[in-house]
């Protein structure tokens, strides 16, 4: 038995080189709205497109505040990014303010992804992840409903085409969420990615809502492991993955039994992460966690270093006082 210490948190650290710092969060996710064009299972009953928008003032004060110290901005979290009426002057205002050394990025649903889009979004050096969750028309559109497969699947052709001498870690990628629908088909959304020209490639064990949960066995850990030796033999880039598949994690080049390991499952997110929501909510991490407080009308940097933020800080580890979404995060191999 060894100490297993891999959490896939950390896969995201090493590709936005973020470390803890007391003074900012070093990943911001501003999620600038909470409308969407699609209503997919795991989301949303119905397409919500209500104004639920984060305002360019709130936005533009979150900036200034955090711009000298964050060394990654994702804007996105519970929304579509590209439906946002402000998304252009928003992408345009951070890409001025930001660190040079600061990484930009979004994750879209790729319905919006026009020629136009792709060429602003390159120009302004934004990264995209596009998610995708079926090599299957019948399926993908079931899933991600009001989806259109063939557009989704042409726009990413083309932003992968954009991009192509872009570094690989930073090329538009497909995320795939693994969830029960689509967990006996993770190596034919792989393949589909290769064959449209993407070559980064990122996938996550859905959690909630429980119904679509994946069975976490073995047979789950051999269609990841099938995926993860194609992206190699064909070079591609296998940016962030689950490093535990329920009794399972993964080392070396298989997933093995956790009985032979004694699992890392202690979270620093709170140190180095945080979510502002459109409404100017805080909460601790990427995955939502628990609400800290609300920026409209103070300091985003006084909240993150206040004393509610440390006591939550340390409730995350904590077994009695532990969130209720931090006890099954896959991120932090609790699931």
């Amino acid at each position: 038995m060894k100490y297993y210490l891999e959490n896939t948190y950390s896969l995201l650290q090493g590709t936005t080189d973020c470390a803890d710092n007391y003074i900012c969060p070093q990943k911001l996710y501003l999620d600038i709205t909470e409308d969407c064009n699609l209503f997919c299972k795991i989301c949303r009953n119905e397409i919500s497109i209500c104004g639920k928008t984060m305002p360019m003032k709130l936005f533009r004060k979150v900036v200034e505040e955090t711009s000298p110290y964050v060394r990654s901005y994702s804007l996105f979290n519970w929304g579509e990014p590209l439906i946002a009426k402000d998304f252009c002057d928003m992408v345009a205002f951070v890409s001025e303010k930001k660190r040079r050394d600061c990484i930009l990025d979004i994750s879209t649903n790729g319905m919006l992804l026009s020629d136009k889009m792709i060429e602003f979004l390159f120009d302004k050096k934004v990264f995209i992840v596009i998610s995708v969750d079926s090599a299957d028309k019948n399926t993908f559109e079931s899933m991600r409903r009001g989806s259109d497969f063939e557009r989704i699947m042409k726009n990413s052709e083309k932003a992968a085409s954009k991009y192509k001498d872009y570094p690989i870690q930073y090329s538009p990628s497909f995320y795939i969420s693994i969830q029960k629908e689509n967990q006996d088909s993770i190596l034919k959304i792989v393949k589909l990615a290769n064959s449209l020209g993407i070559r980064n490639i990122g996938c996550g064990i859905v959690t909630a809502p429980s119904k679509y949960k994946p069975e976490q066995n073995e047979k789950l850990c051999f269609e990841l492991e099938q995926s993860y030796n194609y992206i190699r033999e064909n070079k591609m880039f296998l940016s962030v993955f689950p490093t535990k598949v329920g009794d399972y994690v993964f080392s070396g080049e298989k997933y093995r039994k956790v009985s032979d390991f004694i699992v890392n499952t202690v979270c620093n997110a709170p140190l180095v992460s945080a979510t502002v929501a459109y409404s100017g909510d805080v909460y601790l991490c990427c995955n939502v966690g628990e609400r800290v407080g609300n920026v409209s009308d103070g300091s985003f940097l006084d909240l993150w270093q206040s004393q509610r933020y440390n006591i939550l800080r340390q409730a995350v580890n904590e077994k009695d006082n532990m969130p209720a979404k931090c006890k099954e995060c896959a991120w932090f191999n609790r699931n």
